[in-house]
C-alpha cells in the first residue's frame, strides 16, 4: 500500500479468529454484550467517547489484549497517558455477567471489542462485523503505555510510523483520528500549544475560548475539559475535519494532519464525504481490533478483566 490509502477488497483473516467462535460455548455472548451497553449508554452517552478511547489505548501496547484493564503496580492502567481513562467498570460488569452464564469462556479482549463497536452503533457509526477467539495478555507496562500512546503532541511521521508498524495504513490514521469528533481532552493536553502555537496554526477566536477555559495550571489542568469537536461535540460526524480546515483543531496532532501533505487530501477527503467516513471509520476500527491478537495458547481467558489468572 505504497499510496498509504488503497487495500485490496479482500484482506487476509487473521487465524485463530471466527466469527462463529463463541456459537456453541457462549451462544449470547454479542447479546449480553449488546444490551449492557446499551443500558450504560442510555444511561450516560459520555460512555462511547470513553469506551472507543479505551479501545484504542489497548491497541496502541502490544495489540488488543485488553491488558489496558489489568489493575496492578506499573500497569498500563497508571501510566501518565492513562489519567482520564474511563470504561473499566463498565467492561468489568459486561465479564462478570459473561461468567455467571458461560464461566472461563469469553475473553476479556473480546468483550472490550464487541462492547466498543456496539457502542459506536451507539452514536451512529457503521455496523462492521467481528470475528472473536482473542485471548487476553498477561503483560502489561505502564512504561510500554507512556512510550507508545499518543499524547496530543507527536508529529505526522511519528504517528504514522505507530500505525503502519502495526499493519495499518495514513488512511486509517486519519479515518480513526475522527474518533475525536466526541469526547474531551484535558486542558494539561492542550495548554502546552496555547504558549506556543504560532497564530496561523490555530484559529485567534478559538485559541482565546480555549485560553479562557484553560486559565488554570497544574493540579487543576489535569481535570479541567475541553471537547475536542468544539462545534458538534455531542454527534459523531464529520465536523472534527471541518474544524481543521478552519485551524479550529483541538490537539497539535490534529490540525498537523491538515499541514502535512501525506495526510492533507484524507482529510479533504472526510470533508467531503461525512456518510464515506462513519463507513471508512466501521472498518478501520474492525482492523484495529484485529492487530496483534493473542490466540489459541497464546494468552489466556482471565476470570477477572482487572487481574491475570493465577495458577
Amino acid at each position: 500500500m505504497a499510496d498509504g490509502g488503497q487495500r485490496p477488497a479482500y484482506e487476509n483473516p487473521v487465524e485463530g479468529l471466527d466469527s462463529g467462535y463463541y456459537a456453541k460455548s457462549c451462544p449470547d455472548m454479542e447479546g449480553i454484550v449488546q444490551r449492557i451497553v446499551n443500558e450504560a449508554f442510555d444511561a450516560d452517552y459520555t460512555v462511547a467517547a470513553g469506551l472507543i478511547r479505551l479501545f484504542f489505548h489497548d491497541f496502541a501496547v502490544g495489540g488488543c489484549d485488553a491488558s489496558i484493564l489489568i489493575d496492578a503496580p506499573g500497569s498500563e492502567k497508571y501510566a501518565k497517558s492513562s489519567k482520564t481513562l474511563r470504561g473499566f467498570g463498565l467492561i468489568e460488569a459486561i465479564k462478570t455477567e459473561l461468567e455467571e452464564h458461560c464461566p472461563r469462556t469469553v475473553s476479556c479482549a473480546d468483550i472490550l471489542t464487541a462492547a466498543t463497536r456496539d457502542v459506536s452503533r451507539e452514536v451512529g457509526v457503521g455496523y462492521w462485523p467481528l470475528k472473536f477467539g482473542r485471548k487476553d495478555g498477561k503483560q502489561s507496562s505502564a512504561a510500554a503505555a507512556d512510550k507508545y500512546v499518543p499524547m496530543g503532541r507527536e508529529s505526522v511521521t511519528d504517528l504514522i510510523a505507530l500505525f503502519e508498524s502495526n499493519g495499518l495504513n495514513v488512511r486509517d490514521l486519519v479515518v480513526l483520528s475522527g474518533a475525536h469528533s466526541i469526547g474531551k481532552a484535558t486542558c494539561a493536553a492542550v495548554k502546552p500549544r496555547l504558549c506556543n502555537s504560532k497564530p496561523d496554526t490555530l484559529d485567534r477566536k478559538y485559541g482565546d475560548f480555549l485560553r479562557r477555559k484553560c486559565r488554570h495550571s497544574g493540579y487543576f489542568a489535569e481535570y479541567e475539559r475541553v471537547e475536542l469537536d468544539g462545534e458538534t461535540p455531542t454527534v459523531f460526524d464529520n465536523m472534527y475535519f471541518k474544524n481543521l480546515e478552519r485551524k479550529m483543531g483541538l490537539l497539535e496532532t490534529d490540525q498537523k494532519m491538515l499541514e502535512d501533505s501525506r495526510t492533507k487530501s484524507f482529510v479533504q477527503e472526510m470533508v467531503r464525504e461525512p456518510e464515506e467516513f462513519k463507513h471508512e471509520f466501521a472498518m478501520a476500527m474492525r482492523r484495529l481490533g484485529e492487530v496483534q491478537v493473542l490466540t489459541g495458547n497464546e494468552g489466556e481467558v482471565r476470570h477477572k478483566c482487572s487481574a491475570v489468572n493465577k495458577y
